[in-house]
């Protein structure tokens, strides 16, 4: 937003545009991360020795490029892991820590090489990738679906007053620590048990394919014995993102005795992938349709016409509810014969009403039953209405009166002091447009 250019600005400032810039700076983060994570890990290239031979003629084997192959420092050097991260094969490392390098075999290195090269082959970190960019419509409908159902229950169990500030819907969208809890529920469901139900099955997938590169996998099971019994961790503890050690190796067990194992898990990640898929799009279509279709405008409708009916039963001689409810029927509903019956009763119970006034000449001037039009009540109504709030709208209503009674200068003059008055953040698109209509009017 510090940006001195309105079109980025503009841009930046909507829904799509926000989530553009999020999955651009996902996607690079993604693809040149791992170049400074290394670093600030204090990863160093691993030394020449057997150690890097081995591991070099091991990738080579598998046909797997990288980087380089460094040595992470994790705990001091002393936990007993191996990884791998980078999406490009020229941002890509192969990391191991220098415990495991101590304390396993050659050809236990060898079988925590082909587990991590599964990884790789079997594009996990593409679908780690995909599975961040499909946070943002989950978060997304969340907050949206959250919304409605927190407008609903004020609506029929709490006191509403729609035109206080902080209440309702209004005070849900606003309130950090709502939003803030929401944020993290949804953050919490869906890496515990979507993001950690595909790690799980990745890193299985992962074990198992060391049937594809050795003769044998017992060297993968001999060492997680050994980084079980070293580390102090139990065989049996599971955590949310792997199975349990004796889990994984009950499982390599069973693919030993029966190979028909090691498809039927890339069949549960297939079809899960698929089902994860189906239901990303379902997401999108789901908050399209609450945002911008037909299902979400008339939840929004019911919720408006529900709220106003019971506010105007109760507060009869309120001139802004008669406001909203004009607002409602023209701008919601686009029902100008209910929507100026409202506005005049608004009117008479408050003549000085400027947003009143403005909203009833821009019926006038724009409503699409021409049956309704009426350019001079809306010249009328809207000169009444600048002189006592000329703020840019109601003078871009003025500017569209001015010229739908042939007043064409000064409907220009008008609609440029509107521009005038604007916010350098405002959406100057629609002003723009009729300043040219204005300009093309007079040239003529």
């Amino acid at each position: 937003m510090l940006l001195p250019f309105e079109t980025p600005r503009r841009i930046l400032s909507s829904p799509l545009g926000q989530a553009g810039y999020f999955l651009v700076f996902l996607l690079l983060v993604a693809l040149f991360g791992p170049v400074l994570i290394q670093r600030a890990w204090g990863c160093r290239p691993l030394g020449p020795g057997i150690a890097r031979e081995r591991i070099e003629s091991f990738c080579r084997k598998a046909r797997v490029e990288y980087a380089d192959i460094l040595t992470w420092p994790l705990f001091g050097g002393r936990m007993l892991t191996a990884g791998v991260m980078g999406l490009i094969a020229r941002f890509r490392y192969i990391l191991v820590t220098p415990a495991l390098l101590r304390f396993l075999t050659f050809e236990e290195i060898d079988a925590v090489m082909a587990h991590e090269i599964g990884h790789v082959q079997k594009k996990h970190l593409l679908f780690y990738l995909l599975f961040f960019i499909s946070l943002m419509p989950t978060v997304f409908l969340s907050y949206s679906l959250m919304g409605q159902a927190f407008a609903l229950f004020l609506v029929y169990f709490l006191p509403f007053d729609p035109l206080a500030e902080g209440s309702g819907l209004q005070w849900f969208l606003q309130n950090p620590a709502l939003n803030a809890a929401l944020l993290l529920a949804v953050f919490y469901v869906y890496f515990r048990y979507v993001f950690g139900y595909f790690m799980r099955n990745f890193e299985r997938q992962a074990d198992i394919h060391v049937f594809e590169l050795l003769s044998s996998p017992i060297p993968l099971i001999t060492s997680l014995e050994k980084i079980s019994l070293i580390s102090g961790l139990s065989a049996d503890k599971p955590n949310w993102h792997h199975f349990s050690i004796r889990e994984r190796i009950e499982y390599i067990q069973k693919c030993i005795l029966d190979p028909a194992w090691i498809q039927r898990q890339h069949r549960k990640v297939r079809t899960s992938m698929f089902v994860y898929l189906a239901c990303m799009l379902t997401v999108v279509g789901v908050y399209q349709q609450m945002n911008y279709g037909a299902s979400g405008k008339k939840i929004s409708a019911y919720l408006i016409e529900t709220v106003l009916a019971r506010e105007l039963e109760k507060n009869p001689d309120n001139p802004d509810l008669y406001r909203n409810l004009g607002d409602y029927h023209f701008i919601l509903m686009n029902n100008c014969g209910k929507a100026i019956p409202a506005y005049e009763k608004s009117l008479l119970m408050a003549p000085a009403s400027a947003e009143a006034l403005n909203n009833l000449a821009w019926l006038y001037a724009t409503c699409e039953d021409e049956s309704y039009r009426n350019p001079e009540r809306a010249l009328a109504l809207a000169l009444k209405a600048a002189e006592i709030n000329p703020s840019p709208h109601i003078l871009d209503t003025l500017a569209e009166s001015y010229y739908l009674n042939g007043f064409y200068r000064k409907a220009l003059e008008t609609e440029e002091l509107a521009m005038e008055h604007l916010g350098k953040a405002e959406d100057r698109s629609e002003y723009e447009a009729r300043l040219a209509r204005f300009k093309m009017k007079i040239t003529k």
